[in-house]
């Protein structure tokens, strides 16, 4: 749910106008990155290290030929100096760059991340120009070396860890936790679609079901990420809050994803490794970190946006920002205003936090609520 501005806040007692929902159209990464990469040749026995080494290649592959869901920092951090140009997808192969440098450097790139350097094909001189299938760079002596290869034999090593610093934590994943995200097997998953039931004096109202993004409980890379930004945190609340502060303060708000015509939703390590997001991944981040602290929560569609809810408990309500469910009362935790106090900060747009039109927990990711009349969305 993308929305064109972040929340101000203002003194307690500001309303604004509330914004009509409209229908979008969601753009997400690609799913069953396995079953849609493999290159597939003769069938031999393989051991359950080589299955793995192959998955985690294709996850890694995938992550590079797509830097809005994975960033400079992860390119960086799995080629070094070298660039990755294109992925072909009809061909399986993939296009890279390297700057000038000595020979010897090159080589031990080459050595380090491919398994035949036979295998590269190097772009051909014409006309001023180095071509390679479709691809041309200008020539010249401090022209770039650059190649493709069939991604099969591209090499990562499934343990290699990445480190994504931030103030006061690190977010560290392995390749193979990575994979486990890319292929959906850590999230919840579902269906990607829901929308109300058209009528004559209505139309129909579609958008994304965010839940599926939610990573399940117990994955690994975020439980210790999770328990990093709780520290020495005890009670209830505390631990809520700053997993709360650390989305907004930590994550930048992103007008390009907010204002596009396309929804981009990403996974919580995919907002994590590009430090951005809007309203729609700041909030599935949060929920990916609640869930690994076993903390109840809900998610609310408003009004062009998409915020967490939380039990109130032990926290004040006093900005009213809240909404009864289920018999309980639950307090917003708003992650596109950074250092929001759950409970107590005041917002500008009050009208568009407190209008809620549906709802869901994200453990049923295929059951979302009408927020007045109970109904269950339809999914398409």
């Amino acid at each position: 749910m993308s929305s064109p501005s972040l929340f101000d806040e203002e003194p307690k007692g500001s309303r604004g106008s509330s914004v009509y929902l409209i229908g979008f159209v969601v753009f997400v990464a690609v799913f069953g990155v396995a079953a849609g990469l493999y290159y597939v040749g003769k069938p031999t026995p393989k051991s359950a290290a080589e299955k793995l080494a192959e998955e985690v290649r294709d996850s890694t592959i995938l992550m590079l030929a797509q830097p809005t869901f994975s960033g400079a920092e992860f390119e960086n951090q799995i080629l070094g100096r070298a660039r990755f140009e294109r992925f072909d997808w009809k061909t399986k192969e993939a296009y890279f760059t390297y700057p000038k440098a000595p020979t010897n450097e090159f080589d031990e790139f080459v050595a380090g991340n491919f398994a035949d350097p036979k295998k590269l094909e190097f772009a051909k001189e014409e006309n001023g120009k180095f071509v390679l299938g479709k691809l041309q760079l200008p020539s010249g002596p401090d022209a770039p070396f650059f190649f493709k290869t069939p991604m099969t034999n591209f090499k990562v090593d499934p343990a290699r860890e990445l480190d994504f610093r931030f103030s006061n934590v690190d977010y560290r994943l392995s390749l193979e936790e990575m994979s486990n995200f890319t292929d959906n097997s850590a999230v919840y998953g579902g269906k990607l679609i829901a929308g109300t039931e058209r009528r004559e004096d209505h139309p129909t109202i579609v958008f994304a079901n965010h839940a599926i993004m939610v990573a399940r409980p117990q994955e690994p890379s975020l439980l210790r990420l999770a328990n990093a930004i709780i520290g020495d945190a005890t009670d209830r609340e505390q631990k809520i809050q700053r997993l709360t502060d650390f989305v907004s303060h930590e994550i930048e708000y992103s007008y390009t994803e907010a204002v596009g015509r396309r929804e981009t939703l990403k996974r919580a390590p995919e907002t994590l490794m590009t430090r951005s997001g809007d309203c729609s991944n700041k909030t599935i981040l949060l929920a990916s970190l609640l869930e690994q602290i076993g903390e109840e929560y809900v998610l609310l569609y408003c009004p062009k946006h998409i915020t967490v809810a939380v039990p109130q408990g032990d926290f004040p309500n006093d900005n009213k920002i809240d909404f009864e469910w289920n018999g309980k009362n639950w307090l917003i935790a708003e992650t596109t205003l950074p250092g929001f106090q759950i409970g107590i900060t005041n917002v500008n747009d009050y009208a568009r936090l407190t209008r809620v039109e549906y709802v869901q927990n994200p453990k049923q990711s295929d059951i979302i609520f009408d927020a007045s009349s109970y109904a269950v969305l339809k999914f398409y």
